[in-house]
């Protein structure tokens, strides 16, 4: 059956354009400039906060960084962003650790300044993204920059294209050091329709948030690139739809004896998807380390960040379609219908392409420690005496990004003792 819901790609971008020629109307704002940020000297103690967005997708890694500087010395509060953000004012002068550069990290990254903090952020948007100069202007703040202390580049190629004068430092991804050996045979489909299908706001609200997010304001090129990035999106997720939908049907009729394994997007609404045949399941895995690991194949929208996760985890992939902003776009064996993608399912090949330059070695927690060496000198640690900031039962959209979790969990990915100190937030 598939997707439950008509899906009109012409509605849909006229409705981008009449939203984002209102918001381009508004009042201009000033042009943001790297050097509108003025940074003191601050001396910090060797703490380390890593907010969480999405659990799914980052859970994991920021596990494998607290593990790695709680061995270097730090101590690490770890967990959901929103209870973190919201007590920068309350938290002992430390690093904090940012995983995107848009306004409202721009902003928050500002108030950790203003409290002592030193701010270095990896772009975790970047991960699965060959990105060009121009687009990395038109996605990073500018503020964001002129507050990062240090910013982690995940390969060459980011750090050789970054259009800011900056402390960039190839440092890798902790993402690579999370994938596990597949133990299964499940064909895993992974969607990617979280802008058209997203759970918790209507596609007004997400338009318009998103494009509030902009770095400059909408009336420069800048700006107008931003939108064009969102509707892009928008457009590729219409057209891979019904392919998707189709290829998911022929899958499960071709191999009965097998499980299709369908993972929404992170923020989509499953709830949309239904399905008749026995042997498709939506998949309730918290990340896609664990839903890789069972998985013998991964059918993927094309420029989609799971076709990078495949290759990575050393498992057969099948790419639907082509375009998409991902480097995924130039990865794995293409098709174009569903019973393309059967046969590619059948065939089950590892991609033997490279992908130098896009993931440089790992050295992420060294440089941390090495940014609290040049500015070492806090007043040492002390307690933690936080808001009790938690979202609403109701709040389906926070609650998806980032489900209730126990310290026993964190404890079996940090192997250690940890204390949870308030809503999803953890110290090490």
């Amino acid at each position: 059956m598939g997707f439950n819901r008509p899906i009109d790609k012409a509605a849909l971008l006229a409705k981008f354009d009449v939203l984002f020629e209102a918001e381009r109307g508004k009042a201009a704002r000033p042009i943001p400039s790297v050097e509108d940020i003025f940074k003191p000297k601050r001396e910090v103690s060797p703490i380390l906060y890593l907010p969480v967005e999405v659990k799914a997708r980052e859970f994991q890694a920021k596990a494998h960084i607290a593990r790695e500087a709680v061995r270097k010395g730090f101590r690490v509060l770890f967990g959901a962003k929103w209870p973190l953000i919201m007590n920068i004012d309350r938290l002992p002068p430390g690093i904090f650790l940012f995983k995107t550069m848009h306004q409202i990290d721009a902003n928050n990254m500002l108030m950790c300044i203003k409290k002592g903090h030193l701010v270095a952020v990896l772009d975790e948007e970047m991960f699965g993204i060959s990105a060009s100069g121009d687009y990395i202007k038109s996605t990073v703040h500018p503020h964001a920059v002129g507050c990062a202390d240090l910013i982690c580049a995940q390969g060459p190629h980011y750090a050789q294209h970054f259009p800011y004068p900056a402390n960039v430092v190839v440092t890798g991804t902790p993402r690579i050091e999370t994938y596990k050996k597949s133990m299964g045979d499940d064909i895993l489909i992974c969607l990617q329709s979280g802008n058209i299908n997203n759970q918790g706001r209507s596609f007004e609200d997400m338009v318009q948030e998103t494009l509030g997010l902009s770095a400059f304001p909408l009336s420069t090129p800048e700006g107008t690139a931003w939108a064009e990035i969102m509707r892009a999106a928008i457009a590729h997720e219409c057209d891979a739809l019904p392919l998707i939908s189709d290829t998911i049907d022929a899958l499960a009729v071709a191999f009965p004896n097998r499980r299709i394994i369908v993972r929404p997007h992170p923020v989509e609404n499953p709830s949309n998807w239904t399905f008749s045949a026995p042997n498709i399941a939506i998949d309730t895995k918290n990340n896609i380390i664990d839903s890789l690991e069972a998985a013998g194949v991964v059918v993927f929208v094309s420029g989609c960040t799971t076709g990078l996760d495949a290759y990575l985890a050393k498992v057969p992939a099948v790419r639907l379609g082509g375009g998409g902003i991902g480097i995924s776009a130039n990865m794995h064996p293409e098709a174009n219908t569903a019973a393309e993608a059967v046969k590619a399912v059948q065939r089950a090949l590892l991609w033997s392409g490279s992908i130098e330059d896009h993931l440089g070695p790992l050295t992420l927690t060294q440089s941390l420690l090495n940014l609290y060496k040049n500015n070492a000198g806090g007043s040492g640690l002390h307690s933690f005496s936080l808001r009790a900031i938690e979202p609403v039962e109701d709040d389906t959209f926070i609650r998806r990004k980032f489900p209730d979790t126990s310290a026993d969990e964190v404890s079996a990915l940090v192997d250690r003792q940890v204390k949870k100190i308030a809503w999803n937030l953890f110290l090490i």
